[in-house]
């Protein structure tokens, strides 16, 4: 929570609705960045300082995981754990950025870089399928593996169709960590759909795209009525509605 008056002036309304998801989720959401900081320990110094240099220190993702997890019950260690594989997932998609795009020159040089940023890209990738097996729920898990095959696929679309486009896979992401989350609770089929447009649009949002988010959020808060653990997660969205 933030306490300064002086600064909650200068800060958004998102910001505010945030820092109170965060102190909402609390130790949840610190065991996420403690799972993190074990699962990028490869033994291998100079590969765990280039992790820890993409490794964000700010898990949106696991918030819409942690937040969504509170609308039904399930195991601390298993969301936890489905937190810290959705934000490994998005760890593997920023290490996987730093490929040469465009016109590369064929030298030893950028084949050693593309070459290593796609081994440290894929041992991410392993690392967070570890992490979402974690839950021992088939699936949760195949929602993860489809959330994976979807980022794949919106990249080679986007490298030989928009190569000088940036990669756009915020809304895969959010809505793969609405979903997992949900299936994880148990959540009946339609909320689960809510939950993930939902989420989808919240990424569509941050990311400059056209959104029908508004509609999404009276649909989704007409599913979620009664369930108070739900409205900070609205309003967080909510809030995206004005950016």
């Amino acid at each position: 929570m933030i306490h300064d008056k002086v600064a909650l002036e200068r800060v958004s309304p998102t910001a505010l609705v945030e820092s109170n998801l965060e102190w909402m989720l609390g130790d949840d959401l610190e065991s996420v960045r403690v799972r993190l900081q074990e699962a990028i320990q490869s033994g291998y110094p100079l590969l765990d300082d280039v992790l820890a240099s993409h490794l964000h220190s700010h898990y949106p993702r696991a918030m819409i995981v942690l937040g969504t997890s509170r609308l039904g019950h399930t195991d601390r260690r298993k969301r936890v754990a489905l937190g810290a594989a959705i934000e490994m997932l998005h760890l593997a998609v920023n290490v996987h950025d730093t490929l040469p795009r465009g016109d590369v020159e064929a030298n030893e040089r950028n084949r050693l870089l593309m070459g290593s940023a796609i081994l440290v890209g894929d041992f991410c990738f392993s690392r967070a399928s570890k992490l979402a097996a974690e839950t021992e729920n088939p699936a949760v898990v195949a929602a993860f593996a489809n959330a994976l095959a979807r980022l794949s696929e919106r990249r080679v679309i986007t490298l030989t169709d928009t190569p000088d486009m940036p990669h756009t896979d915020d809304a895969i992401l959010y809505a793969a960590a609405a979903e997992a989350s949900a299936l994880l609770v148990g959540l009946p089929r339609p909320l689960r759909y809510a939950l993930g447009e939902a989420a989808a649009s919240f990424g569509e949002v941050l990311t400059d795209s056209e959104a029908a988010l508004p509609e999404t959020i009276v649909r989704l808060e007409a599913l979620l009525h009664g369930r108070p653990f739900a409205r900070p997660f609205m309003n967080w969205l909510r809030t995206r509605m004005s950016m």
